[in-house]
């Protein structure tokens, strides 16, 4: 059975540790405030959130972790700030509506370096059964980077969100790039996927140039 939860404020929650899984649960105007979901030692990404709406809701200075997300749906998501999700992995997660600044990021690097191999080398692993992982087509975003999720994975509206594979950096070396596309680019210095998506936030007061650098790559045959 299904749980339904509206208009709660969930403050320093905590739910740390892998072998658990959140499922079935639909939370509208929901307020996450200094919370944490995570786990910082468990290669086989135990820590599930499976079957979840999320609507109208907000969160302020939350901590994520090694996390998988499968068949979730978020539909409007206020940020106070950047929010990072660190060493997390998705499958069918969409997002959409109006979405704060939000970014996928590697795993801890605090952590000792064979758990952060174990980790990357799991989440590798993980995307070869994946048929897609993110859809964002209909999100606008204030800010976005999901370098962390293979590009050819990620559902996208062409319009402003744009594919791009690893040889980019060999084709652009000696190349002077517009700001936004460079740094789009730079990301293939951190993410082991040979594709990802770069994104020109709608809602971001820099929209006009995000979208004007990245359709530089476009039209020199270097985006899709």
């Amino acid at each position: 059975m299904r749980q339904q939860i509206g208009g709660e404020t969930f403050t320093r929650l905590r739910q740390y540790g892998s072998g658990r899984v959140f499922e079935g649960l639909d939370l509208d105007r929901v307020k996450f405030d200094s919370c944490i979901l995570a786990q910082h030692d468990d290669p086989g990404l135990g820590l599930v959130v499976r079957d979840v709406t999320i609507s109208r809701s907000s969160a302020a200075n939350c901590s994520v972790h090694g996390v998988r997300f499968e068949d979730v749906t978020v539909d409007g998501l206020s940020l106070a700030k950047l929010h990072q999700l660190s060493g997390c992995v998705f499958k069918h997660v969409t997002l959409k509506g109006r979405i704060g600044p939000l970014m996928t990021t590697p795993v801890n690097y605090g952590m000792e370096e064979r758990l952060q191999a174990e980790f990357n080398a799991a989440i590798e692993s993980y995307y070869r059964d994946v048929d897609w992982a993110l859809d964002i087509s209909e999100a606008e975003f204030s800010d976005a980077d999901f370098y962390m999720v293979p590009g050819h994975l990620v559902r996208r509206n062409p319009e402003t969100q744009f594919l791009l594979h690893r040889d980019v950096v060999d084709k652009t070396q000696g190349v002077e790039l517009p700001v936004y596309a460079g740094i789009a680019v730079s990301r293939f210095e951190l993410t082991p996927f040979d594709s990802l998506v770069a994104i020109a936030p709608r809602r971001s007061k820099n929209f006009a140039q995000y979208l004007e650098d990245l359709e530089y790559l476009r039209r020199a045959g270097l985006a899709e």
